[in-house]
């Protein structure tokens, strides 16, 4: 039986000593071009244009699992899908592969796309999965001590970042969100299943076995399973009009304050739901969301005008026009300490010489910084009655 193998990485090496001898390779198929006219031991390394000159009786996938889809459409582009004959995984390498995406953190949306179909619905519940490891390192590059409530304020339409932090890590966590849209139908159950098969194709450590059940009642959803670890979502809930009599120990927001038209209100209800010593991550998107290529012509609108048409737009739209100096101020204003300030996107300067000939008065003293940053993250500090 003629084959031929697809993939000439560590695992062809693999497959090359597993082949049942029934098997004969006629050559190995990479799409590295740099590798095409080489060798790998007494194989020619071939491109994927030429299977069809050998003429196999089979294509044999030599890679590893999260390469399939992708190589598997690729022969259905040259019409020699039915060619393909599944085999046993290499173990060894597939365990490998596993340890070396989680050191790297690498559990994420690109990753996943290719075993398991990431959307339904409502979105992609591993863009929300990358984001809950984003937060984890960011935390665990600030906060040393341990972390048991979590504040996520303006969770979007996926709860994938608290449940997934609950089934790995634990914890308390609560989601407010003041446009939840999707009502009674938000699908939890799914996005739970969903969340527990990835990890366990990647073998990520939480507790798989904990049953968690789905309450509803007038107010929130409410997870909890055998270990206290609970998710108490709040939608149609504005920051502005929460209360809880517990303080959290972090809070996090991302891309939600520039949405936000009473920022002074907003930061004065994150500062009072902390506790003492608490923290407060706020990534924040300064551009213009009418058009991101755009990102600073909102400045050419005056303060008043923009309040006007676009102030309740929030969940849309800026709800506020503030640069970085500004949120520093105010931050700095309501008794935070800034711990870190991480600029994450910058604005193209040949833009900003074009566009600010045109801004409203109000903004034509802005600073070079102000205008550069495009993204930043604040990690602020509640200080402590001690400190």
């Amino acid at each position: 039986m003629k084959v031929v193998l697809f993939g000439a990485g560590e695992v062809c090496d693999s497959f090359i000593k597993r082949l049942p001898s029934r098997f004969s390779i006629l050559a190995i198929v990479d799409n590295n071009e740099c590798l095409h006219g080489k060798f790998k031991g007494q194989f020619p390394i071939i491109s994927p244009n030429d299977i069809h000159i050998y003429k196999p009786d089979f294509i044999i996938l030599s890679c590893l699992r999260r390469h399939v889809s992708d190589i598997c459409a690729q022969l259905t582009k040259l019409g020699l899908d039915d060619l393909y004959l599944p085999f046993p995984y290499d173990e060894e390498s597939e365990i490998k592969d596993r340890k070396k995406q989680e050191a790297e953190g690498l559990i994420g949306r690109d990753l996943i796309d290719h075993i398991i179909e990431s959307k339904n619905v409502n979105g992609s519940v591993f863009y929300h999965i990358s984001l809950a490891d984003n937060y984890l390192e960011c935390r665990k590059k600030y906060i040393s001590r341990p972390v048991e409530r979590f504040l996520h304020i303006g969770s979007g339409h996926s709860l994938g970042v608290e449940i997934y932090s609950i089934l790995r890590y634990g914890g308390e966590w609560t989601a407010i969100e003041p446009f939840p849209v999707l009502g009674d139908k938000y699908p939890l159950h799914q996005h739970v299943s969903m969340i527990k098969e990835l990890m366990g194709v990647f073998n990520v450590p939480c507790r798989i076995y904990d049953d968690i059940v789905l309450n509803t009642n007038a107010e929130s959803f409410r997870f909890h399973d055998n270990h206290s670890a609970r998710l108490n979502y709040f939608p149609d809930k504005k920051l502005e009009d929460f209360h809880d009599d517990k303080k959290y120990d972090v809070c996090y927001s991302c891309a939600v304050i520039e949405h936000v038209s009473d920022i002074e209100s907003f930061v004065t209800k994150t500062y009072e739901l902390l506790a003492s010593g608490g923290f407060a991550f706020h990534w924040i998107d300064l551009r213009d969301h009418r058009d991101f290529s755009r990102p600073l012509d909102f400045l050419k609108i005056g303060k008043s005008e923009w309040c006007e048409y676009y102030g309740h737009a929030g969940h849309f739209l800026h709800g506020n026009q503030l640069r970085y100096s500004d949120y520093r101020k105010i931050f700095l204003q309501h008794g935070f300490r800034i711990v870190a300030e991480e600029i994450y996107m910058k604005n193209d300067k040949e833009y900003i010489r074009e566009v600010s000939f045109d801004f409203a008065d109000e903004y034509a003293s802005l600073t070079w910084g102000d205008l550069e940053v495009a993204g930043v993250l604040f990690v602020l500090e509640k200080p402590s009655h001690d400190s």
